[in-house]
């Protein structure tokens, strides 16, 4: 990569045509000679330029380079990096790597045809490389097809091309999960893959690049594309630390597109793939799909509430001897559950959902899941628990599994099971009904269509949302069986199939982690926003690449679907996963319930004392204040939830913070985000346009950060602070809001009740978390402990 300071003074492309071919190759030779001598000289190079970009490849050894007009910055290879990439081939039975290297060159207007015969034992086996510039003049798509005597494997492109350096203040974005910002900066060394769909892999088909302000998009339409993220760091020199980016093209891949957009950042890469995305027709947004179902507007707001499971149930590994059995909740206790939420901490959107209901308890016997399990009281208080949970207003939704097979299944039959190429069953992971088997995704549709499936839990339950574990979480796979092949297309194509179905007999339909590929199939993902409290599975992953989570997933999808984290996490220790959530505009999963009636047992010793605790706040006014403070949602002093255990404390606070949130941006676009300090720990994003918008910012560093608020004027910040402000909504954990100082964090938050401004408003709704109850408001000057509902414009006392 390098910055060009002014035109460029060279003379007219020679361009390559289909009737000099032969003289080319020679001239090709001749090329290769000059080059050892004048390795900056790129003679007789071919050109695709267009008003935006200027794509240039020389035939002597394959080297390319893309300028970007608008930004005046040139995408390219060093000198000593010849060559447009490698193939790796099938030779004697073991894979061979080759170089794409010297090329004849073929011209048309806006397209060249590069042909390369990289086999010296194969000497006329082609493999053809076509670069080609869309109509919107700034993309280039690149695309290749070879010879079967290559007997080609794969093809990896573009290593050269996406550089960036930490001298060009360079990053690379990755859509894992929510997304990875992977600066140049890091001074580490590491090469990482991302397949396509993959679990932590490319959860949409792009990648971007960013150097010395300038942006590129890389976009692919193929599951069988990997990207390679590669960072080298030399000892000295300007460019200390360089990141590329090359892509591994096989099986149907056949093409990637290339877009230079000028000056830009990761969001305006994001705004770019959006578009992308709504021409593939994967941007199927809220407003789209509650045309179709309008119950589906219960998932705004809606916080992921959790029972796992009701049963536990651990078998051995070949899922013949049972080893322990355990109720955590019995159907009536898990309707009391739903009730005790609603009834006394007062929450009205919630997706209460049930694991372990089935006949053996979650990960035993799939698919054979009815009756339901008797220890927990079976199909008649099953019925009964279905029906008091959705006369709460809730969404009863039922956690269900069509990937695993056990032996032990009433249903085993090995022609259900996905083959390798050598006939062998597919074997999963060792779960607690032992050692699963995958089923073919075409053969799970077939059995979630059972009577005894999904038709017979609608009959049983009539319940309004469905959850199929593992759909969207694991790879797209492939079949061998020659009854049901499956290509990773294939795959994709019946598990889209199954979710459309169980979204026809329940209405809402969820599965684990998400995929772009589903978001027209389903309604919610549980994990993409985090797993176990923190933002990766692989907790190792950003530090290991040096980099921090970005929320490229929101600024393409956020009005699409809605999202949550998965797996159980420790409140005591969540501050910084509540305010990765405030940033992304979701509410929280709480998937670590106590068993039973958990809140009848404040203070009982079980391995769930950390969320049962006392009735003592988890940290007073007397704490210091400038000192983070990783269970700051489970305070409750002078608040709303005094006198209640950590659970309940923490879920109340955080369900007040994004309960409202979420449901006053569900359907509004992500329009921006930006880090306000160089550590990337101070982040604001923009839900909206206009007079309608809201902002979220939060604070992760390790000091206090001053801001201004709209309505509350001058505002502090502490470390794991907060402000959340939009039109009729405003939440903060603060030191100091409209002129009012605080000794310690204290948490409101504010909502019109009226449907006017906050500023405008005669009716507005004050909740109290935690600190200090002082609270100034317009008029208003008071204390309010708990929640009060207030005029601002009378006066407080």
């Amino acid at each position: 990569m390098k910055r060009r300071t002014g035109p460029e003074q060279r003379p007219p492309p020679k361009i390559f045509t289909h009737r000099r071919k032969k003289g080319a190759f020679l001239l090709c030779l001749l090329c290769g000679v000059c080059m050892s001598v004048w390795p900056s000289t790129r003679l007789l190079a071919a050109e695709i330029e267009t008003p935006f970009i200027r794509f240039t490849l020389s035939p002597a050894d394959g080297h390319c380079e893309v300028l970007d007009k608008r930004a005046n910055v040139t995408w390219g290879q060093e000198s000593h990096q010849r060559g447009f990439g490698e193939i790796v081939v099938a030779a004697e039975g073991k894979p061979r790597h080759e170089a794409l290297g010297a090329c004849v060159i073929q011209s048309e207007p806006g397209e060249l045809l590069a042909s390369f015969h990289p086999l010296s034992a194969e000497p006329a086996a082609e493999l053809r490389v076509r670069v080609r510039a869309l109509a919107d003049q700034k993309t280039l798509e690149v695309s290749y097809n070879a010879d079967e005597a290559l007997h080609l494997q794969s093809i990896k492109l573009l290593g050269g091309l996406l550089q960036v350096t930490g001298a060009g203040k360079g990053y690379v974005v990755v859509p894992v999960r929510e997304g990875l910002l992977i600066p140049a900066d890091s001074g580490l060394s590491f090469t990482h893959r991302f397949d396509t769909y993959a679990y932590e892999g490319c959860l949409m088909e792009m990648l971007g690049l960013v150097q010395d302000g300038a942006a590129a998009l890389v976009s692919w339409h193929d599951p069988y594309v990997a990207a390679e993220v590669k960072s080298v760091v030399t000892p000295s020199g300007q460019e200390r630390q360089k990141i590329s980016s090359a892509f591994t093209l096989r099986k149907s891949a056949a093409s990637l597109r290339l877009e230079f957009l000028g000056k830009a950042d990761y969001v305006e890469i994001a705004k770019a793939y959006r578009a992308i995305a709504k021409e593939r027709g994967l941007l199927v947004t809220w407003d789209q799909k509650l045309k179709t179902d309008p119950e589906r507007a219960k998932l705004f707001g809606a916080i992921d509430f959790k029972l796992w499971s009701a049963l536990s149930r651990r078998m051995n590994a070949e899922s013949t001897k049972e080893e322990s059995v355990r109720v955590n909740w019995t159907f009536d206790e898990a309707a009391q559950v739903a009730e005790h939420i609603k009834r006394d901490l007062k929450l009205d959107h919630v997706l209460f959902t049930i694991g372990g209901w089935i006949h053996r308890g979650y990960d035993n016997q799939h698919p054979d899941i009815l009756p339901t399990a008797p220890e927990c009281g079976g199909d008649a208080a099953f019925s009964d628990c279905a029906r008091r949970v959705m006369a709460l207003g809730y969404l009863f939704c039922l956690h269900d599994n069509y990937q695993d097979m056990y032996r032990d299944s009433p249903s085993w039959n090995p022609r259900y099971i996905m083959k390798t190429p050598d006939g062998k069953l597919v074997r999963g992971g060792h779960w607690a009904g032992g050692m699963a088997y995958l089923i073919c995704s075409k053969m799970a549709l077939q059995l979630a269509e059972r009577p005894q499936n999904l038709p017979g839990v609608k009959k049983l339950s009539n319940a309004n949302a469905y959850f199929i574990d593992t759909t969207y979480a694991a790879g797209l796979q492939e079949c061998y069986d020659p009854a049901h092949p499956l290509t990773r297309s294939d795959d994709m194509k019946w598990k889209q199939a199954l979710s459309d179905y169980a979204r026809s007999v329940f209405g809402v339909f969820g599965s684990e982690d998400g995929r772009e590929w589903a978001i027209p199939h389903s309604d919610f993902f549980e994990g993409i926003t985090g797993v176990s409290g923190r933002s990766f599975h692989d907790a190792s992953l950003a530090k290991e690449l040096g980099g921090t989570v970005v929320p490229l997933f929101e600024l393409v999808y956020h009005d699409c679907i809605a999202a949550y984290g998965k797996y159980g996490y420790d409140p005591n220790h969540a501050a910084a996963y509540v305010l990765q959530h405030i940033m992304l505009g979701r509410p929280l999963n709480y998937h670590s319930i106590p068993p039973h009636l958990y809140w009848k047992h404040i203070g009982h010793k079980s391995r769930h004392s950390w969320l049962l605790g006392s009735a003592a706040p988890a940290q007073t006014a007397s704490s210091q204040p400038l000192k983070p403070d990783p269970a700051l949602f489970t305070r409750a002093d002078n608040g709303w939830a005094e006198g209640l255990c950590p659970m309940d404390r923490f879920v109340k606070n955080t369900y007040e913070i994004l309960s409202p949130l979420n449901e006053l941006t569900a359907r509004m676009q992500m329009t921006s985000h930006q880090f306000l300090t160089p550590d990337r720990k101070v982040q604001e994003s923009v839900f909206g346009k206009g007079a309608d918008a809201v902002t979220t910012l939060v604070n992760e560093g390790d000091s206090s950060y001053a801001c201004i608020s709209k309505l509350g004027g001058k505002v502090l910040l502490p470390p794991n602070g907060f402000l959340i402000e939009g039109p009729r909504f405003v939440a903060f954990a603060a030191l100091r809001w409209n002129a009012v100082r605080y000794n310690s964090p204290v948490l409101f938050t504010l909502r019109s009740l009226d449907g006017k401004p906050l500023s405008d408003s005669h009716a507005v709704r004050v909740f109290h978390g935690f600190g200090d109850a002082h609270i100034r408001l317009g008029s208003f000057d008071g204390r309010v402990r708990r929640e009060a509902k207030l005029d601002p414009s009378q006066q407080g006392s």
